[in-house]
């Protein structure tokens, strides 16, 4: 009888340990996946951000899909869209909006689809009389996600009249499943527009992906 009792304490004490080692392993994973990950796509800590508490919160897997659909399309090179808004500079001068969007599905790793998401740069200017004036760029996004900001945006003329556009802009995440921890990802910008011939290409990429 207490031979069979102290097996019994043994089991019990066995899957106890057995149990706890388990979970340590899965915190241990789930760790080194994220380590993974955030070397993988350039993902930086950050401790704080302006509406920082408007930055939803997803998983890290979530995170993951969204970062690998814009790793994918990252070589991919769209056609500007410009059109006409209200306003004019001058006389006889209109408002352009030069618009740039990509639009992106984000999956799970098996597979499964997970959401649709768009980027946008609208780079706004002024036209009067063949002379442009640029007068800002504003970005925005469809998709809760991430929150994306950017700050501006570089511009400089060619020597064929054309014009370029760069911007760094960023991704921010906060990650439930990791102490819901704040992090971000930059993503450049890059563009150009000819207003005399009216077009230009346009594309997003994972600054991290393109070393």
């Amino acid at each position: 009888m207490k031979a069979f009792k102290l097996l019994f304490v043994s089991v019990v004490v066995f899957t106890f340990a057995a149990c706890s080692n388990a979970e340590d392993d899965r915190f241990e994973d789930s760790s080194s996946n994220f380590e993974l990950i955030k070397s993988l796509y350039g993902i930086e800590s950050v401790t704080n951000v302006a509406d920082a508490g408007n930055v939803p919160s997803v998983t890290a897997e979530e995170m993951e899909s969204v970062l690998e659909a814009l790793r994918r399309n990252g070589n991919i090179t769209h056609e500007c869209k410009s059109e006409n808004t209200e306003g004019y500079f001058g006389e006889g001068g209109d408002r352009q909006s030069v618009k740039m969007i990509a639009e992106y599905q984000a999956r799970t790793r098996a597979g499964a689809y997970l959401e649709e998401f768009a980027l946008c740069v609208s780079l706004n200017f002024n036209v009067d009389k063949e002379a442009v004036y640029y007068i800002g760029t504003t970005y925005s996004f469809s998709t809760d996600l991430f929150t994306w900001k950017g700050y501006g945006a570089s511009l400089s003329t060619t020597a064929g009249g054309g014009n370029v556009f760069t911007a760094t802009t960023h991704l921010y995440f906060r990650v439930s499943d990791q102490e819901d921890c704040l992090v971000k990802v930059p993503v450049d910008f890059k563009g150009n527009y000819d207003f005399n011939a009216g077009c230009g290409t346009y594309n997003f990429t994972l600054s991290h992906c393109q070393k």
